[in-house]
Order: C-alpha cells, then structure tokens, then sequence
C-alpha cells in the first residue's frame, strides 16, 4: 500500500501544476486535487486499521543514520490523515472565490502545506516528522505575509518567531535523543535507546518537546502569537492553521512526549492537566471582551485546545476509565474542533465580504434582512459550543467524565474539572451572546441580498459532517477505541521506573 506517498506527491506534482495554468483553470483543478487526495487519505479509516501497517523506503546515504523514509498507518494517524483530506476540500474551495490576486501561486502554497501535514501525521521516524513539521511553517508565513490583513508583517514574524523556537526546542530534543540513545530515528527504536540514556537526557527530551508542542496547540501563555496570525490571514488560511496545524502539536503530545518518555512527566501529568484547564477558562473569559467576530474564534479555538491537552494528559496517569476517556475526549475533541472552527473561521471570512466588517456591534439584525446567512451562523454558533447533535458534544462529555473519573483519584482532578466545566460554559454564554447580537438586534443592517450558495457551500459541507459525527459518534469512537490500544504510553512497551 503506498496511499501516504502518492498523496505526498500528488500534491507537491499540484502545487507546481497550478502555476502552469490560469488562475481560472488553477482555482477549479484545486478543489478536484484536494478531492482525489481526500480519497487516499480516508481510504485507511474506510478500511479499518485492525493492524497498523507500515510503508518504508530506504534512501540511500540516510540509511546508516537510522533515516529511513517510514510511514505507520494505525488508527491514530488515520484519524488526522482523514480530516487533512477533508479539510483542504473546504479550503480550497473558499479560496477559489476569497483569494483574488495571485491565486496560482497561493494554491501552490496550500497543496504544499498539504504535503508537509500528510507527513507530520504518517512519520514512524523523527528525523523525517522533523522535517515535515518545520516544512509547514514556510507556506503559513507567506499566506499571512503577503495576503494578511494590515498588520501582517507583524502577525507573519510572530507566528514565525514563536512556533520557531519551538521548532529548535524540538530539534535539540531530537538530537539528544538520537546521540544519547541508540542513534536511530525510527520511534520505536529511538524510545528504546532513550529507555537507557541519562536521566537528564530523558528530562531534556521530555521537557523540551512538551514545550515545543505546547506552543504549536497553543496552551497558554505560549498562545500570544495565535490570536494575530488568525486575525490578518485570510480565513482560508486561517482553516489551515486551526483545523491541522495546531493538531500537530496534540497529536506530537500523545504521540512522541508521551508515547517515547512519559515516565518522566508521571508526577507533573495532573499539574499539567490543572494548567491546560486554566489555559481554557482563562481563553474562553478573554474571548468575551473581544469584538472581532474572528479573534473570538481564535480564543475559542485556544480554549478548545486546551481542554483537549485536558484528556491527554489524564490519559497520561493511567488511571483506568478515567484516562481511556481522556484519550478518546482529546483525540474527538481535536477532530470537532477541525470541522467546528474552521466553519467558523470560513463565516467570518463570507461575513467580512458582505458586510466589509468583523465587528460585532456593528452586525445588527441580520436575521431580519438575510436568512440564509443568519441560519447558517446560528448552526455555526451551536456547533461551536458543542449541541447536542454536533461533534463537540460527545468530545466534551468524553472530558467531563474523566475530569470527574480524575477527580475520584485525586484532589487535583477536582479543580481540573471546575475549571473545565467553567470553560465550557463560559464559550456557550459568550456564542449565544455574540450571535444574538449580529442576529437580533435592532435596527438591522442595511444588506441588499443573501448570500450565495457557493461562498457559503465549504461552511456547509464542514457543518455537515459535524453533525454526521454528532448524531454518528461510533463513526469516530470506533477507530479511538482501536487507536486506545495501538497507541501505547510508552512505545516500547516497557516504562522505566
């Protein structure tokens, strides 16, 4: 099987191929590339990973380093490989109409950032996860850079400055690892090695990585640069950044920190678990004051995150039910939030075309003029905040109970759970709030037509399919159970005491 490559270059093959021909031509052949590459991607979850498999490709001269080119299919990675190929659907469809000026060469960037997730997700080996990470830095800072809002220089060198020192924070973590261990990069055997390194080796890799990873979800105060890169990209970009990239750094938590040493962080797990519960009632209570429609979004995304780093780490204590649930919480919660805000992030982008403004006391009484646009923000709204009969509701529950199943083994899992419970209610109330005030009230905007089935089709077709999730949970409960026992706290097998 080699879906991984193929998708890998397929779409570096489209980012060349759409600056060979019109912006026209290139706009149309992008959301039928971003379909084709859908299909291999969901292809291993269709099938079902009963056991995970692997595509290995040894290159000559990175061989004797332990650098070999391995994918590793499992029921995790399959997760986020699926939601990659639906998610640049919808974004290449909202930059077919939202991208005017240059679009060729914006399309190229987005089918190569395509590439560098299907590799961050799919990578057995760090030597290449690490290239893959960095490698999507690069068409996320030009995104912003050149097609950002009015302070986009300032938001394209944050984001760069912040999720790169935690590129070099992990780079370091990595290299210690391979010199200390048994000088291979494939995880397995790098976990083993690191098993048996220094204790200050293992305390450095652990550490650093958490950091590293923390600031790509982001989990407060590592957050700042978050809320400026969403605010100047354009929103299509903007889906990019909420729907994957900062699932880069949930999936790196379980995957690499607690999958490689998380014997070294067992005692700080229900104190990171108290900080990431913070982070989430903290981003959620900074929303309220905000007035642009995305900012709110992007704390809500933060806060979001941050209840998913939540789960993972109770999964970390392993402490029965409670942390089977917190990994199936963090893993759903993750997935919901990919279609829930990017949908949200696509609406403020179709809200600022129409009405030439993000700011909400200026959006007055628009379900008195346009219908169509109001219904579809109060669908956004109620995925937002997680109604029953949507993806986040069964990722929320899923954090709840482990937070209250935490909370019968220790003190801590009762602040962790109060202040979930806070951050939760905190994004309804301030949802509702918001979307009555662009809905409700008088005197309405003056808006001379509805909006248009084409600009708001990609907000649709993520909507739907959190909805599907929400009244289908198995269809994502199913792999997580799988991906429970496929996905180990130590990947060797053995944790050291």
């Amino acid at each position: 099987m080699c879906e991984l490559l193929a998708a890998i270059i397929l779409s570096l093959v489209s980012s060349v191929g759409v600056m060979l021909v019109s912006d026209r031509r290139a706009k149309q052949a992008s959301i039928i590339l971003t379909i084709i590459v859908a299909l291999l991607l969901v292809s291993p979850i269709l099938r079902g990973i009963e056991e995970p498999y692997y595509e290995n490709y040894v290159l000559p001269g990175l061989h004797q380093i332990g650098a070999d080119l391995t994918f590793r299919v499992d029921s995790l990675s399959a997760l986020f490989l699926a939601i990659t190929g639906l998610i640049f659907i919808a974004v290449a469809w909202a930059a077919s109409w939202e991208i005017e000026e240059r679009a060729k060469l914006y399309l190229a960037l987005m089918f190569t950032a395509e590439a560098a997730l299907i590799g961050v997700f799919a990578s057995w080996n760090l030597f290449w996860f690490y290239l893959f990470w960095e490698f999507t830095l690069l068409p996320m800072f030009i995104h912003i850079l050149y097609w950002g809002g009015e302070r986009k220089v300032y938001a394209a060198y944050k984001f760069f400055v912040y999720t790169q020192i935690g590129g070099m924070m992990l780079l370091v973590a990595i290299a210690l690892g391979w010199l200390y261990g048994s000088h291979t990069f494939d995880m397995k055997d790098f976990a083993a090695g690191l098993s048996v390194a220094p204790e200050w080796v293992k305390a450095a890799f652990a550490w650093l990585t958490l950091l590293a990873f923390f600031i790509k979800v982001p989990v407060p105060p590592f957050h700042t640069w978050l809320p400026a890169a969403h605010v100047e990209a354009p929103s299509p970009s903007s889906v990019i950044l909420a729907s994957l990239m900062l699932k880069m750094g949930g999936y790196a938590f379980i995957r690499i920190t607690l999958g490689i040493v998380p014997y070294m962080l067992m005692m700080y797990l229900p104190f990171i678990a108290i900080w990431a519960a913070l982070a989430a009632a903290y981003a959620a209570t900074v929303a309220i004051a905000q007035v642009d429609f995305k900012r709110v979004v992007a704390y809500t995304s933060i806060s979001h995150m941050s209840m998913s780093t939540i789960g993972a780490a109770i999964w970390g204590m392993g402490i029965g039910n409670a942390s089977y649930l917190g990994f199936v919480g963090s893993v759903f919660e993750m997935i919901s939030h990919s279609f829930v805000v990017g949908a949200l992030f696509l609406l403020s982008g179709v809200i600022k075309h129409y009405l030439h403004t993000r700011e909400i006391p200026k959006i007055r009484g628009l379900a008195f003029v346009v219908p169509i646009m109001s219904t579809v923000i109060m669908i956004a709204i109620f995925a937002g905040f997680g109604l029953p009969g949507t993806s986040g509701y069964p990722a929320e529950l899923s954090l709840v109970a482990s937070s209250l199943g935490m909370a019968k083994q220790t003190s801590a899992g009762t602040i962790v759970a109060a202040f979930l419970l806070l951050a939760i209610a905190t994004v309804t109330g301030y949802l509702v709030w918001d979307g009555q005030r662009m809905l409700f009230t008088r005197p309405p905007v003056k808006l001379e037509k509805d909006v248009k089935f084409y600009h708001i089709g990609p907000i649709l077709y993520l909507l739907a399919i959190s909805v599907i999730i929400g009244i289908m949970p198995h269809l994502v409960m199913g792999p997580l159970k799988t991906a429970v026992t496929q996905t180990p706290l130590a990947l060797t097998g053995v944790v050291p005491g």
